[in-house]
């Protein structure tokens, strides 16, 4: 945060500081924060994309695509290793994971289509 800043949300005892200016500087600090909020989770999703399978690296995705694509990549995972995360406790096979988990590429990918 810039010095100006400070001494504008401190309220320094400047003549020349008004209510306006300050909220002003307010606004922009906030703005700031919302930024950085926003960039941190952009990244996030961008790693997590980069870990779950896609017909190609360039494959642009929303954010909840990423998820429901992680999510029934994470039940196949699950199901490699003998366990079962599904919330009916469906004791899925492997195949059946791995063919949900290309259900949901494909299904993303048609609905990416259709938007463009």
């Amino acid at each position: 945060m810039s010095r100006e800043l400070e001494e504008g949300l401190k309220g320094s005892g400047k003549a020349g500081r008004s209510y306006k200016s300050l909220s002003r500087a307010r606004r922009v600090v906030a703005n700031a924060r919302e930024r950085n909020r926003v960039h941190t989770i952009s990244a996030a999703f961008e790693g997590l994309r980069r870990a779950v399978p896609s017909y190609s690296h360039n494959q642009k995705l929303s954010k909840l695509a990423i998820l429901r694509i992680a999510c029934s990549y994470i039940l196949a995972l699950a199901r490699l290793a003998d366990l079962d995360y599904t919330e009916e406790q469906a004791d899925l096979s492997f195949a059946e994971c791995v063919q949900a988990c290309t259900f949901t590429l494909q299904a993303e990918g048609r609905s990416r289509r259709r938007k463009e």
